[in-house]
């Protein structure tokens, strides 16, 4: 299946776009409903920081599920431990997110424009679109 880019500009709009759009929309609402909520549920992120003595792990909305943290970090000051502390743990969400991305876009890659779930895309997708609104 070939993936276009959306144009929100309906005077762009070919023949079929509609429908291929709700076809697209269609796949991926069924892969959402049927396997996609339970797949991203058990997606784990896992970070680490202070040379492997602080390792966290973390669900795919960035919820902590688990912090391991060995006796060495704990010689750390509390300031220091405090900011290795927060780098694994960005670390570990950020990891959650990527393979959720990698999830999504192995899932539904077929059906979603490129580039869809990279920094940015839906927020200039949006953007454009409200352009179209705008008054001159």
């Amino acid at each position: 299946m070939i993936v276009h880019s959306y144009d929100a500009n309906p005077a762009n709009w070919r023949d079929g776009d509609l429908e291929r759009d709700a076809e697209h929309a269609g796949r991926i609402l069924e892969w959402v409903e049927e396997a996609g909520q339970r797949a991203l549920d058990g997606v784990v992120g896992e970070g680490e920081a202070g040379d492997g003595q602080i390792k966290v792990t973390t669900t795919v909305d960035g919820r902590v599920r688990d912090v391991a943290i060995t006796r060495r970090a704990m010689r750390l000051d509390s300031r220091s431990l405090a900011e290795e502390l927060l780098l694994a743990v960005h670390r570990a969400q950020d990891d959650a997110e990527r393979k959720s991305r990698e999830l999504v876009d192995e899932a539904l890659g077929e059906v979603l424009p490129d580039g869809a779930f990279e920094p940015g895309a839906l927020e200039e997708q949006y953007s454009r679109l409200l352009q179209l609104f705008e008054r001159p």
